[in-house]
Parts: structure tokens; sequence; C-alpha cells
């Protein structure tokens, strides 16, 4: 009984997980951000793509080696599922437009153990940092 009274919480604390919370701020802190002040803080893209005269899109990637959990395999149809593991890479696909930074989307095996997309929280990480830093410097500005 006590076992199905903690599946809510942790579901819960699922849905706030530190990493995902950072992924998203991330996605958020560049967007409207000049092409070069993206790459100063985020730094070169893996890979780009030239899609028209005024639009480019950057890959950023991240691998994470450290997946956890354990994989439980019952001989059902399709070999098992995994339990408390988490993903381990994350593609940050950058859409910019006339030299600022239009959109962003997170794809791959992304989730963490708790929650969305955390795997991807390392991209924009320093991005967030200058801006915190900057906040700091002036604490005027947003």
């Amino acid at each position: 009984m006590r076992a199905l009274l903690t599946l809510p919480a942790l579901l819960l604390i699922g849905g706030c997980s530190p990493a995902h919370y950072i992924a998203d701020r991330g996605r958020e802190a560049v967007i409207g951000m000049d092409s070069t002040t993206l790459k100063s803080c985020a730094g070169i893209p893996t890979r780009t793509e030239q899609l028209d005269p005024r639009t480019t899109l950057y890959s950023y990637e991240n691998k994470y080696e450290r997946t956890g959990g354990a994989e439980v395999t019952f001989p059902i149809i399709g070999g098992g599922f995994s339990l408390g593991g988490s993903g381990s890479y994350c593609h940050a696909l950058v859409r910019i437009i006339d030299g600022r930074v239009a959109g962003v989307t997170y794809t791959g095996d992304n989730d963490d153990m708790i929650g969305r997309e955390g795997i991807c929280a390392p991209i924009f990480r320093g991005c967030l940092r200058e801006q915190e830093k900057a906040r700091q410097a002036f604490p005027g500005t947003r």
C-alpha cells in the first residue's frame, strides 16, 4: 500500500526535474539572441545547414553516457522495458532567421529519469550562466 502512495509523489516530482527546468529556461533564453552571441555562450554548433538565404539551422548535440536504471526483460513481445533509466542523447535544433534565433527544438532520447528533456540541459547552460552574470552586474536589466 505504501508503494501505491509514493507513486503519485514520484510522478509529481518528475514534472519538476531541475534538469528539465534548465532545459526549458535555456530554450527560452536563446530565443531572439543573435547568432554570434549564441555561439559565444553555447559553443560552435556540431552541424549547420543553410535552408534558404535567410534561414540557417544549427545542431547542438549532447551525448550522456551515464544512463542509469535497470532493464527488466520478460518473455513478451517487444523484449521488455526499462525501469528508472534515462535518455542518452539530445539534439538541439536552433533555427536562425536573419541572424537571430527564431526557435529551438529538442529531439532525441532526451528524457532523464524524472523529467522530460533533462539530457538537453547542458546545451544552453552556459547561456543561462552568462545571463545571470549580466543580471548581477547590472541589476536593473532583465
